[in-house]
C-alpha cells in the first residue's frame, strides 16, 4: 500500500503527517545568498503490523517550509498524527539580510514519536528540537538546540553534543543528533534529529526510511543583498534666481509676494 502525502488532504492532516518523517536534502544545490528551512519531510516504508495489517509507504512534502525567496517564515500549531507523532508547535524561517548573510532556523516544541516506542521500550520525546545555520563573509556555521530528548533503550544522548553524534540499535534504527552536512557548493544543512529505519530483516524492525525533525540550510553569503525596491523618482529642484535678482532684503511694510517682485534687490 502506498500513500502520497505531498500537498494532499486538509491542512491539519498534511501538517500532522509531515511531522513524522523527512528526507535529507543532500543533493539539492543551494546558491549563494539562498536558504531554506522546514519542520519535516520524508519517505518511509513501514512493515506490516506497524500501522495496520499491511505494509505502508508514506511520502510527505515539507511541513512549515520557508525560503529566502518567500515565504520567509511558516508555522503550524497542534499537529497530531495518532500513533506516529504529536507536536505542540512547529515553525521555520529563512532570511537573506541586506548585509548579504543568510540565516535559517526550524524548531519543534513538545514532540513525541510513538512509532518508535516498540524499539525504545517506552515514549520517545523531546521538549525542544531546533536547527539553525548562518552564513557570513567568514563562512557558514550551524548548531542544534536539543532539550529534554528521551530515546529510551535506543540510546542516551547528552544535552550538549558535538555535530553528528550517533546512537542506535544495530540493524533496526540509527539516530543522529545535531546532524551537519556540508555540500559541495559550500552550503550547510543542519538537522536537529535524523532517525534512520534500517530495514526489515530483524524481527523487531519497523521498516526502512528516514525521519528528520527540524532542518535548516544556508548557502554562502553574498557581498550584499540585491535591492528589490525601485529607486525613488528624482525630484525637481526649484530654479535658482537669476543673477542680479536675488532677494536679500524686504522693505519694512512692503508686501511679500513670494516671487520677490515687491522686494528690494541688490547687485
Amino acid at each position: 500500500m502506498r500513500v502520497d502525502l505531498l500537498r494532499t488532504g486538509s491542512v491539519a492532516g498534511m501538517a500532522a503527517t509531515a511531522l513524522l518523517l523527512a528526507t535529507v536534502p543532500v543533493s539539492a544545490a543551494t546558491a549563494a545568498g539562498a536558504g531554506s528551512a522546514y519542520g519535516a519531510s520524508a519517505s518511509v516504508s513501514l512493515l506490516p503490523g506497524v500501522l495496520g495489517d499491511k505494509g505502508l509507504t508514506v511520502n510527505t512534502g515539507k511541513l512549515a517550509k520557508s525560503t529566502t525567496e518567500g515565504p520567509t517564515s511558516a508555522s503550524v500549531a497542534d499537529a497530531p498524527l495518532k500513533g506516529l507523532l504529536t507536536a505542540k508547535a512547529i515553525s521555520s524561517s529563512a532570511k537573506h539580510a541586506e548585509s548579504g548573510g543568510v540565516t535559517s532556523t526550524a524548531s519543534i516544541v513538545d514532540a513525541a514519536l510513538p512509532v518508535l516506542a516498540p524499539l525504545a521500550g517506552g515514549d520517545v520525546s523531546a521538549r525542544v528540537l531546533k536547527a539553525k545555520c548562518a552564513s557570513t563573509a567568514s563562512g557558514v556555521t550551524g548548531s542544534s538546540e536539543i532539550a529534554g530528548l528521551d530515546l529510551g533503550k535506543i540510546g542516551a544522548v547528552p544535552v550538549a553534543t558535538e555535530p553528528n553524534r550517533s546512537v542506535g540499535l544495530p540493524g533496526l534504527v540509527q539516530v543522529i543528533v545535531n546532524e551537519q552536512i556540508k555540500h559541495d557548493d559550500g552550503s550547510l544543512t543542519v538537522n536537529a534529529l535524523h532517525v534512520k529505519l534500517l530495514g526489515g530483516k530483524e524481527t523487531a524492525a519497523l521498516g526502512s526510511g528516514d525521519v528528520v525533525l527540524a532542518s535548516a540550510t544556508c548557502g554562502k553569503a553574498t557581498a550584499t543583498k540585491p535591492s528589490t525596491t525601485p529607486s525613488p523618482a528624482p525630484t525637481t529642484s526649484p530654479a535658482a534666481p537669476k543673477p542680479g535678482k536675488q532677494v536679500t532684503e524686504v522693505p519694512v511694510g512692503a508686501p511679500q509676494t513670494g516671487d520677490g517682485s515687491l522686494a528690494v534687490a541688490k547687485g
